[in-house]
């Protein structure tokens, strides 16, 4: 997995705080079998940001309940807060 990070002043108000965003490149491809063990967890808050026309990705929900994304085709990625 592919991971960006850079700081963004996200405070308003005459306050000074800074906050970090990850980008993380959605790099396990869907499959057939669907082994959503190697798909790639989504978080509370992440956002799934399409990087090229006519992308396609599945969001799945795994044995514990939790959101998988894998992709397709085409190039996405996570905007994960950190």
């Amino acid at each position: 997995m592919t991971l960006f990070s850079m700081a963004f002043n996200s405070c308003g108000g005459g306050s000074t705080c800074a906050s970090s965003v990850a980008v993380l490149a959605i790099d396990a491809q869907c499959n057939v079998a669907n082994d959503l063990g190697s798909y790639t967890a989504l978080q509370s808050g992440d956002v799934v940001s399409k990087e090229e026309e006519n992308t396609t990705i599945n969001i799945f929900h795994n044995q514990e309940n939790q959101k998988v994304v894998c992709i397709e085709s085409g190039k996405a990625s996570i905007i994960r807060g950190v």
